[in-house]
């Protein structure tokens, strides 16, 4: 896996808080105060005028097919109607590699997919149809957009540990990019549980809860 930064704009925290300026007649304040004022009081629109570009590879197709369900962003990923993946790297889950006999039951099927998909190459079948055999794992390479706005939705679900791990992993690499560029951002950058930090709790059920903050439902009990 591979997430870079490849595009963001210039000095973001200005650029939201030069925004921000022109509905309340002030002045960028020059340290964030602005921002963290807006993003504590709900007004999230002028968040949008940062905006982040990140170039993601060595993934899955499931991870993509997820990372897409987040609508309020650009995406353009590698196609495989009309590119080869004869030979295509795969990506194989933790919970399978340290198992050895699912390991091997893992890896015939993905050979046994290869040789398939191959093969119809070799005979004539185009790609765009020889791909309906490709498996999910198949690694592949997706350029994406995201204003602050959508970036610190996305942080908010999927950093949460009910999120499926390799989408996890890619949040956390892109907050780890965005940081580098942009300190500031960081306390917005959380799970869900810490998005209204000092006052965190977990709104998933006490099955599912990592325990790391106390359930929502103990914080606000009902009359």
């Amino acid at each position: 896996m591979k997430v870079e930064l490849i595009n963001h704009t210039e000095h973001p925290v200005e650029a939201i808080e030069r925004a921000a300026s022109t509905c309340y007649d002030s002045q960028p304040s020059g340290e964030g105060r602005i921002m963290r004022h807006c993003y504590r009081s709900g007004h999230h629109s002028v968040l949008e005028f940062a905006d982040f570009t990140f170039r993601i590879s060595g993934v899955s197709r499931a991870l993509t097919h997820q990372l897409v369900r987040h609508r309020m962003a650009s995406y353009a990923q590698r196609s495989q109607r009309y590119c080869r993946e004869d030979g295509f790297d795969y990506v194989t889950p933790a919970s399978v590699a340290k198992d050895e006999q699912a390991q091997k039951t893992y890896t015939e099927a993905i050979r046994a997919i290869k040789e398939a998909y191959a093969g119809l190459l070799r005979s004539g079948i185009p790609a765009e149809d020889a791909r309906m055999l490709l498996p999910n794992a198949c690694c592949t390479e997706i350029c994406v957009k995201m204003n602050l706005r959508e970036l610190i939705h996305f942080c908010n679900e999927r950093l949460c540990s009910c999120a499926q791990w390799e989408i996890r992993a890619v949040a956390r690499e892109m907050v780890r990019e965005v940081v580098a560029v942009a300190p500031e951002l960081k306390e917005f950058l959380v799970p869900k549980c810490e998005a209204h930090a000092p006052y965190s709790f977990c709104t998933e059920s006490r099955s599912r809860s990592c325990g790391r903050h106390p359930l929502l439902a103990d914080v606000i009990r009902e009359p």
